[in-house]
């Protein structure tokens, strides 16, 4: 904060240095919150209601925001910088894709002039989301976090994140788990000073985010048995078995049934030492191969050109001097 702009009360320093509206670096004055808000709404990504209050029809007190989709760069277009003009007339004419992801923070940078203004933030029921990699650092900041979960909530939570396939999904376990729940929760934000070491500097002006539970949602529809159901639907999901753990149930049920068959001490034995026969094979059969890949890799990079000049890459030390 610089001294031309101090003021104890951080909501005051602000109306110093932005323009009337603004709670954001402007980059344009005509690209206000609401041309912002506008480009969500005319593209169809959230629908949004703004609720006033009785006493003052001025005053909004809180705003709701579902989310409907998240635009990708393909569905844009080829040229990401090639303006797209609004379906009704609105200064600026049009917005750019760059808009458009900056649409999705400017638009809840909104406040009334008692600075308690709220967002309730939603999914649609019944919508499979295809989220781009930018909107994953918007859910960093503006989504949930699992500590405010309810009981039921945590438990689904549990459920999901042990079924879910993680490693091949670039997609977070909690947004897959609230986006396909259509779950919700309360955003809002406040100015607030920073800290400094030294006395004799301005503290930094922030805006510090809060987050909460909605507690008018309905956690049943979010519970570990709805999880089970939703991922019986959606099994591309499923984490995968562990192959180790497939092969000693499938052994295990084999030496079961092979075993029950003996009739008699002599039969048992018998049947025993053709069980140890088996296993035995099917361990030297298993580590002959793992031997042949292992060859096979090698000879793959002798052949691959990034690796015949190793001594050129990974003998160089990264380390400043």
């Amino acid at each position: 904060m610089e001294p031309k702009y101090w003021d104890k009360n951080p909501f005051k320093a602000t109306a110093k240095v932005f323009p009337q509206g603004f709670h954001y670096r402007p980059i344009a004055l005509n690209k206000t919150r609401k041309f912002y808000e506008f480009i969500l709404v005319d593209t169809n990504s959230v629908s949004i209601k703004h609720f006033k209050d009785s006493k003052d029809p001025s005053l909004n007190t809180h705003s709701t925001i579902q989310i409907l989709k998240v635009m990708q760069p393909r569905h844009y277009g080829t040229n990401l910088n090639q303006p797209k003009r609004f379906s009704a007339p609105f200064d600026p004419a049009g917005y750019t894709y760059w808009d458009y992801i900056d649409a999705w923070t400017n638009v809840f940078w909104h406040q009334n002039n008692k600075f308690k203004h709220s967002w309730l933030i939603y999914f649609k029921n019944n919508t499979v989301y295809n989220f781009p990699n930018w909107f994953l650092q918007w859910w960093t900041y503006f989504g949930p976090i699992p500590q405010l979960f309810p009981e039921e909530v945590q438990q689904g939570f549990q459920q999901f994140n042990r079924l879910f396939n993680n490693q091949e999904s670039r997609i977070p376990a909690d947004l897959m788990y609230f986006s396909s729940f259509a779950l919700s929760w309360i955003f809002s934000w406040q100015y607030r000073y920073g800290k400094t070491e030294n006395n004799k500097q301005y503290p930094p002006l922030q805006r510090h985010a809060f987050v909460k539970w909605w507690t008018q949602f309905d956690t049943s529809k979010a519970a570990p048995d709805k999880v089970k159901n939703w991922f019986q639907s959606h099994p591309e999901f499923l984490k995968p078995a562990n192959p180790e753990t497939s092969l000693f149930l499938n052994q295990k049920s084999q030496l079961a049934a092979f075993l029950a068959s003996s009739k008699s001490k002599e039969s048992l034995a018998q049947n025993l030492k053709e069980v140890l026969q088996l296993l035995q094979q099917e361990e030297e059969e298993e580590s002959s191969k793992k031997d042949a890949g292992s060859s096979e890799d090698i000879d793959d990079l002798d052949d691959d050109p990034v690796y015949q000049n190793e001594d050129d890459c990974f003998g160089i030390s990264l380390e400043d001097d």
